[in-house]
């Protein structure tokens, strides 16, 4: 039941891109289970929470209403907070218990983890933290360093809640200025397409994944 409501995420948000009504409150519990669970499944990093957001505030600009702006950064926001203080726990009981099963040593970037941990720079934190929210390839190792390496879980909450926000409000905020221009749907789309397809390229570049880690390692 739940691979089946995942193959169908991409055509749920084709009917709310193409709908010109506003949030139902069903929509909303929608877009809040998403990104808690991207955020706290260890493996389902797939989910494509930023493109939920940017989209979903484009859509709130369109249709020029600020409470439905601000309602989805409050909701996007305390579902990437809950799936960061979930994640802290589970990760951990997952990848010390069955991380020997291949596709979730492939999907918890474990490895990543490691290479990370080895180095890590005790004073980048904060740093981490926030950067690894808007970075999915950074994204599930955060919590899972963070409790490897015996980071204290309330300073790691109060860091989970502020990136959260941030990148909540961000997301959201970009998507919902453009939507407020009332540029065509397919100019829209393609904007957001040609934007993913740039940022998927970058992200997979070994010396920009390499620019990264090194932000979080002792020099």
């Amino acid at each position: 039941m739940f691979l089946n409501s995942i193959t169908a995420l991409p055509n749920w948000l084709d009917h709310l891109i193409a709908s010109d009504q506003h949030f139902t409150l069903t929509a909303f519990a929608i877009m809040f289970a998403l990104i808690f669970i991207e955020t706290a499944g260890i493996v389902t990093g797939f989910i494509p929470g930023d493109t939920i957001l940017i989209t979903v505030g484009s859509l709130a600009g369109a249709h020029h209403n600020i409470w439905e702006l601000f309602l989805a950064i409050g909701i996007f926001a305390i579902a990437s907070f809950l799936g960061d203080a979930v994640n802290y726990w589970l990760g951990a009981l997952i990848t010390t218990q069955v991380a020997k099963i291949p596709w979730i040593k492939k999907y918890s970037h474990s490895n990543l983890t490691d290479e990370i941990a080895k180095d890590f720079h005790p004073k980048r934190w904060l740093l981490f933290v926030v950067l690894g929210r808007f970075l999915p390839f950074i994204r599930v190792a955060v919590p899972l360093l963070a409790h490897r390496l015996g980071f204290a879980f309330p300073v790691y909450l109060r860091m989970a809640a502020f990136a959260s926000v941030l990148w909540s409000a961000s997301i959201v905020s970009i998507g919902y200025f453009v939507g407020h221009l009332e540029i065509p749907k397919a100019v829209t789309l393609t904007i957001f397409i040609v934007i993913a397809v740039i940022a998927i390229t970058v992200l997979r570049t070994k010396k920009f994944r390499n620019w990264i880690l090194t932000l979080f390692t002792r020099k």
